[in-house]
């Protein structure tokens, strides 16, 4: 396969915004030049309270001082995280109701806990049973209600949702990040069309912008960095993993190939990227610049190729006429000048 240089309709711009891009970093696989780690505002507005009851679930209710109207049923479970065994609380029927002594059949779905804990209130007061009843209704368990986590964490799994989880937290319940973790996260929440894109960063004063609370069902995607492809005169040509929260530069992964053999050609160094619009542009170093502080370190982005090409003379004087033929066909290939 041949690469080819920009065309001339883009010309030296194109090849100047490749290079300003790469020279940002967003955190690995983010396609934005944006380094602000975040999440949209509407996200962060989200609470525990807005959950609402649903068939299925089980709820407990504790009344002060009467204990005869508290929850004291043991109940099974069978939750996609449970292991089996009962909790203490009661089932919400399939039309959304509940029966309680005293009050006998209430329906308590598509209220929130706080909804329904004031709904009973009333009803206990209304119908002269307590004077000042104070009642709490709290979610213990559900069939349905978990946020799922999938990709590049140590355990995949439903993470139960009964209480005001957060971002970090459901991240920790399936035992953190892997070391090819992403930090652009994508949430899919049940009757939003539109993902949640939170970039987390790389520091640690960003967290409560990104920490977002979470809702039952949503789902949580955390995707795998990209490789960057080493190849020419290095010592170990490879795929390297981009870094989950440090750049991976032109100097960073040839060090991580092994370093320079012999016979690179330090000047001609290139960075082969695709662009969206399924072309390719070269990006041309000059490492001895770069060593001397004279030009930026760039940092290298997902799917880039870094082309270390060979020095004829060097090649020759190392390997002998093998060098100089592999040196000259790589030359040819790449076709760089």
């Amino acid at each position: 396969m041949r690469f080819r240089k920009a065309a001339a309709v883009a010309g030296c711009g194109l090849l100047v915004s490749a290079a300003s891009a790469l020279g940002q970093f967003a955190g690995p696989a983010v396609s934005t030049s944006s380094a602000n780690a975040g999440a949209p505002p509407s996200a962060l507005r989200v609470q525990y309270s807005d959950v609402k009851i649903m068939p299925g679930d089980i709820v407990s209710i504790t009344t002060y001082g009467a204990p005869e109207l508290s929850t004291n049923t043991s109940t099974s479970i069978d939750s996609p995280t449970a292991t089996g065994g009962s909790v203490t609380g009661l089932k919400i029927g399939a039309e959304g109701e509940i029966v309680l002594p005293y009050l006998g059949v209430v329906k308590l779905a598509g209220m929130t806990p706080p909804q329904a804990s004031a709904f009973l209130e009333k009803e206990l007061r209304d119908k002269g049973i307590l004077v000042d009843p104070q009642v709490t209704v709290a979610l213990v368990d559900s069939p349905t209600r978990v946020i799922t986590v999938l990709g590049e964490v140590q355990r995949p799994a439903p993470v139960p949702a009964f209480g005001q989880l957060r971002l970090l937290d459901v991240i920790a319940a399936c035992g953190g990040f892997t070391p090819l973790a992403s930090h652009t996260i994508t949430i899919r929440r049940i009757g939003d069309p539109n993902p949640i894109t939170v970039i987390l960063g790389t520091d640690p004063k960003t967290t409560d912008e990104t920490n977002i609370p979470l809702m039952a069902g949503d789902t949580v995607i955390v995707p795998k960095v990209g490789n960057v492809f080493v190849i020419g005169q290095v010592r170990t040509p490879s795929a390297i993993p981009l870094s989950s929260n440090a750049p991976v530069t032109v100097m960073r992964a040839i060090a991580m190939a092994g370093g320079l053999n012999f016979g690179a050609a330090l000047s001609r160094v290139v960075i082969i990227r695709k662009t969206p619009d399924d072309h390719h542009v070269e990006i041309q170093m000059d490492l001895k610049k770069v060593m001397k502080g004279k030009e930026r370190d760039i940092a290298l982005a997902s799917d880039d190729v870094l082309l270390v090409p060979s020095n004829s003379f060097k090649a020759g004087m190392a390997v002998g006429g093998a060098g100089l033929t592999t040196g000259a066909t790589t030359a040819m290939i790449y076709r760089i000048p």
